[in-house]
């Protein structure tokens, strides 16, 4: 299969990912999801580092590194996620969720002090002004006055805590492959789900019989976590980062696209004008 068409496809399956999480969401509760993707996440990825013979070797170091990474890109994201996706369109979340990379760069820049160019400087600026109008729903008022919807606020969180995620993974890579480094953090975030998880089943207990729940879930599991994942990894080493993380921008608007299809969510002109700046802005940080 083509790189191009395997990067189309992991950005599908992303997109697809705020649809599928907004349809399951309300049916348990965001701990016991967490628990259940990323266990079978870790089970997935095990067997395929157990079939390729991978050999990691693990440092205390990375046992550091994949504690902050679970418990911020595991466990908080997915909370967060999961909670501000029931108060927020898919498509909305996702056009904020897809200003990580610039969090990113901020992040490095300020903690590991990497520079950044007066070009990307100003293409994050401008993601950051679409992320906002987005937000605030074209009302400059209402972000200024902080007055902006719980589920917006969830999402700018979920952004924190992927680019921290983002740096723990980043210094775990230089030693481990990414998908160890994967099944390793998921391992790790599912095994600190697992008293919450078993504190919310007792209020709201795993709809086993739902059809709908079982198949969501192992959508998340795979199809985002799994596949997107090794499909974005296999094009980084044949074209590079920078031109595979291009193809990112197609997250949003498959998201707006698939949730007009499937859940019937309008477009507003807020959500295209800040969508389409934030699609810019990320544009040109990778020209």
């Amino acid at each position: 299969m083509d790189i191009p068409i395997k990067l189309t496809i992991m950005a599908v399956l992303w997109a697809g990912g705020f649809i599928v999480a907004k349809v399951i969401s309300p049916q348990a509760g965001p701990f016991t999801i967490t628990f259940l993707r990323f266990a079978a996440v870790t089970v997935f990825l095990g067997g395929i580092i157990y079939i390729q013979k991978d050999h990691p070797v693990f440092k205390p170091v990375h046992w550091g590194y994949a504690l902050g990474a679970a418990i911020l890109g595991v466990l908080s994201y997915n909370y967060f996620f999961m909670v501000g996706i029931r108060l927020v369109d898919a498509g909305r979340g996702s056009v904020i969720i897809s200003t990580v990379p610039v969090a990113v760069a901020m992040f490095s820049h300020f903690f590991q002090r990497e520079k950044i160019s007066p070009l990307k400087a100003a293409a994050f600026i401008v993601s950051m002004v679409g992320a906002c109008i987005v937000i605030g729903h074209g009302r400059w008022e209402l972000i200024v006055g902080g007055q902006t919807g719980r589920g917006e606020l969830y999402f700018v969180l979920c952004v924190l805590c992927a680019a921290a995620f983002a740096l723990f993974s980043k210094a775990m890579l230089k030693d481990l492959s990414p998908m160890v480094t994967m099944a390793f953090v998921s391992g790790v975030g599912a095994a600190f789900s697992v008293i919450p998880a078993a504190v919310e089943i007792k209020s709201m207990p795993i709809p086993w019989g739902s059809f709908t729940f079982l198949s969501g879930l192992m959508y998340l599991a795979i199809g985002p976590s799994v596949i997107a994942v090794i499909f974005y990894y296999q094009a980084m080493n044949k074209i590079g980062a920078a031109r595979a993380s291009q193809y990112m921008n197609l997250i949003p608007v498959f998201a707006i696209i698939l949730g007009m299809v499937f859940l019937g969510e309008r477009v507003t002109a807020s959500l295209l004008v800040g969508g389409g700046l934030v699609t810019l802005g990320l544009y040109l940080a990778h020209a």
